[in-house]
């Protein structure tokens, strides 16, 4: 008896663990009264995107404020991606044979760019109102155009495979440390490298995506040389405004690409909050297995409890079922081997597989 009333206690302190990590809603605000005295780049990485290409452009072309120019820089893609790009207006630029993958193709785009303001966006990404990207340059414009802004886009999972991705969306918005009850008062971890907003001033002044490594996480290396040089961190969730679907064309491209830096993405979580994501991961994967022990009616109130829980916060990351996330224990417990695989992949094996290539850790 004293053993479950131990356990009921564990499950309590995870539940209010979940409220603490992933407390904060932080929705890019709907004000779009942004003036646009800056001229607007977009720059676009893209290897073999050219079935993503046409719906990113598209909701462009739809944005309420103008664009001055996007910019795709194809990474040695074996598809219609330089094509698609150029049908829809696009300046089309290639990476360097000796300087492959996003960090290169991203510096690349910024060189050749002739706006004041820098937007990075992922090809799989689109835009889900008219008034989205007027909504974030504004939010940056109230910042004072400072820093680096970011915008994790909510994840549209159609199939059911796909939505395997719930527990790392949360965790990858938690780790990042700005989602947290404590907001702002956490030091950002990093930034979200789907949707990235500053000055070109600021990024030729922190070297940008200059000279990063093939295998690195570009996006929380540029938010490093930001803070390094005293520039703030602005993150946002894309919900209601940006989206993106990462893995469509197979369970097999759902695991390369969790595995390929998931581990070492969580080195950069505050100490405190990541003992925090750890003890929800433990309470919402062990539930079934307590109950089975010790009293199903005690496990069943806790299971609805945790049912709850993720309910609101698969909504506010993307497009998850409710019914298939009453097997929610299932997702825990798949993100937890996979977790496990990506540190043997970094740091036993040091190596990863994405988009057929084989990078180096």
């Amino acid at each position: 008896m004293i053993k479950m009333y131990l356990w009921l206690v564990g499950w309590l302190l995870a539940w209010f663990s979940g409220w603490l990590v992933f407390g904060r809603r932080g929705y890019v605000p709907k004000d779009t009264t942004a003036d646009m005295p800056d001229r607007l780049s977009i720059i676009i990485p893209a290897r073999n995107e050219a079935a993503n290409l046409p719906q990113l452009f598209r909701s462009l072309q739809a944005q309420q404020i103008d664009i001055h120019e996007v910019l795709v820089i194809d990474d040695g893609s074996t598809d219609q991606t330089q094509a698609v790009a150029q049908r829809f207006g696009a300046t089309v630029l290639a990476t360097k044979t000796d300087q492959p993958g996003k960090a290169a193709a991203c510096w690349q785009g910024a060189q050749a760019a002739t706006g004041t303001l820098l937007l990075f966006l992922d090809a799989d990404t689109t835009f889900l109102t008219t008034e989205g990207l007027a909504r974030i340059v504004t939010a940056f414009q109230n910042k004072g155009n400072q820093g680096l802004m970011s915008v994790q886009p909510y994840h549209h999972v159609p199939k059911v495979y796909e939505q395997l991705s719930y527990v790392f969306n949360v965790v990858l918005m938690a780790g990042l440390n700005r989602f947290s009850v404590f907001g702002e008062s956490v030091k950002a971890g990093g930034a979200f490298g789907p949707c990235l907003l500053c000055t070109k001033q600021a990024y030729q002044e922190v070297s940008g995506h200059q000279d990063m490594a093939l295998g690195i996480l570009d996006d929380i290396a540029l938010a490093k040389r930001f803070m390094a040089a005293q520039m703030p961190i602005h993150l946002y969730s894309g919900r209601g405004l940006l989206a993106f679907r990462m893995y469509p064309n197979g369970f097999k491209q759902l695991i390369q690409g969790w595995t390929k830096d998931f581990a070492t993405a969580a080195q950069v979580t505050n100490p405190g909050l990541l003992a925090g994501i750890i003890l929800w991961l433990i309470g919402n994967s062990t539930i079934p297995c307590v109950g089975l022990r010790y009293s199903w009616p005690i496990a069943a109130v806790c299971y609805a409890v945790f049912y709850g829980q993720n309910v609101y916060f698969a909504k506010r990351v993307g497009t998850f079922r409710r019914d298939l996330l009453i097997l929610f224990p299932g997702y825990f417990c798949f993100f937890l081997c996979l977790f496990a695989w990506s540190a043997i992949q970094t740091y036993i094996r040091k190596s990863v597989v994405w988009k057929d290539r084989k990078i180096h850790l």
